[in-house]
């Protein structure tokens, strides 16, 4: 989804870059402030979820939220690159959690009912995969517009900046024009999905009491945590969420501190990587479903996974022990446009992969349950993923201090000591690693499969039939 990805791309590969190095704020409290956000965001990813399982409208359970969420999330995206120039230490903190937490906020009132309708729109093991594929795809094309527009029309050298990504002044003109974008395509991908109220399933049956009480949501969603923890499944699930992105939060607020002074590439060199890793994505994505009714799920998240892994780490473990091209071969940007287009090949399997599997279990869970909590169960697995997102920010935010990397205005690669370049790649490279090893383990302990989940659908189709005979 455009929106969305116009709010992960911009904060997880230039906000903290951008209030590191262009704003001079201590990593520690950029980091600090990317954290809170995130937390905020997790924490109200299940209470936002619990209610649009329950909420009742004649815009049915969703789509209120996602009207509501437009106009907000658009304003906050835009301050948020946008800080007073007289702002700095403490204020410049402070600005930047409010506006994290709002904008994080306003996408969380949008897309966790966004992702919900997936899991309603069909039952079908394969149609998952295929929708998700689609929904997915549009996501990584928003992403490489995004990139393309960022670093050929704001970010591009000039004589005062020969690496645009660090001028002030492009920032602001970049977040005011997809403020306006992620706006549009909100209003537009409600819309899009309105048509299908009538055929989605209702609101539990006690929705009454629900709202009529936050003593009896309390109640709910504490009993919906503990029900959905009691799934194996699931469990495994938030588990490899917890460790992913973690390993994802990390990587991504560091990825232009290494593209700009590890691999010392220039602007034009780096978009290069980022068309790469997107252009792989989205040309992947169509086959993905293909891969997956092959391997099946499980085992289609475990190449993902491999593959990207593999190409995260794989370049830079070589580079610091001597056997990858200097900054100055002709062979590094080969090389590394390669390991972008395989990260890209993986993540298309692991993205398409997960939201599959996340209604899978919103079918398992109904089994065991007798409720249909498509909102409660995504926004767990929001809760897990932001949270730790956001712990993989502060620890990069966190890296930055410990290695004392300079942030003096302007500075340029060859500025940067040799041994904070190498501790750079320490963080870049084997301490990702360590997260990554951990999903394995816990992904482990997932399984649904394809025999399993036809039969949890014949089961809950005979008793749906009994229910509407009574």
């Amino acid at each position: 989804m455009g929106a969305e990805a116009i709010k992960t791309n911009s904060l997880e590969f230039f906000l903290l870059f951008y209030y590191v190095q262009v704003l001079h704020l201590d990593p520690i409290l950029a980091g600090t402030a990317l954290l809170l956000a995130l937390v905020f965001d997790g924490i109200s990813d299940p209470i936002i979820g619990a209610f649009s399982d329950n909420y009742n409208s004649k815009l049915g359970r969703r789509h209120p939220f996602m009207y509501a969420s437009a106009i907000p999330f658009g304003l906050a995206f835009y301050l948020l690159f946008s800080p007073p120039e007289s702002f700095s230490g403490m204020n410049l903190f402070l600005w930047l959690t409010f506006f994290a937490i709002t904008l994080r906020l306003m996408m969380t009132f949008f897309l966790l009912p966004y992702y919900a309708l997936g899991a309603e729109l069909t039952e079908n093991y394969e149609d998952r995969t295929a929708l998700v594929a689609i929904r997915n795809m549009f996501s990584f094309i928003a992403a490489m517009i995004l990139s393309i527009v960022a670093f050929t029309v704001y970010f591009k050298a000039t004589d005062d900046y020969p690496q645009g990504q660090l001028n002030p002044d492009a920032y602001p003109a970049f977040a005011f024009t997809f403020a306006i974008v992620s706006i549009i395509v909100i209003f537009i991908t409600t819309l899009g999905t309105q048509s299908q109220i009538p055929f989605m399933h209702k609101n539990n049956s006690d929705n009454e009491q629900f709202t009529n009480s936050f003593t009896s949501f309390y109640r709910y969603f504490y009993k919906g945590l503990l029900e959905t923890l009691k799934n194996r499944s699931f469990l495994s699930i938030f588990l490899v969420s917890i460790t992913f992105f973690i390993l994802s939060g990390l990587q991504r607020a560091l990825v232009l501190h290494m593209n700009t002074y590890f691999w010392a590439l220039e602007t034009s060199k780096i978009q290069y990587m980022f068309y790469a890793f997107f252009v792989s994505t989205v040309l992947v994505i169509p086959f993905v479903k293909h891969i997956i009714n092959w391997l099946d799920k499980k085992r289609s998240m475990y190449l993902g996974l491999s593959i990207i892994l593999t190409s995260f780490v794989l370049p830079t473990i070589l580079r610091l022990i001597g056997l990858f091209p200097e900054n100055d071969s002709s062979l590094l940007l080969p090389f590394l446009i390669v390991s972008q287009i395989t990260t890209g090949f993986g993540m298309a399997i692991m993205v398409v992969g997960m939201g599959s599997i996340m209604a899978d279990i919103a079918d398992d869970q109904e089994l065991k349950t007798g409720k249909r909590q498509e909102g409660l169960i995504f926004s767990f697995i929001g809760l897990a993923s932001k949270a730790t997102s956001g712990v993989g920010h502060f620890l990069a935010g966190l890296a930055l201090s410990l290695i004392s990397f300079p942030t003096s205005e302007n500075v340029t690669a060859n500025e940067v000591p040799e041994d904070v370049i190498f501790n750079l790649g320490l963080v870049y490279g084997p301490s990702v690693l360590i997260f990554g090893l951990a999903c394995f383990y816990f992904f482990s302990y997932y399984s649904i499969t394809r025999k399993s989940h036809e039969k949890t659908l014949e089961t809950l189709s005979q008793r749906r039939l009994l229910e509407k005979k009574q």
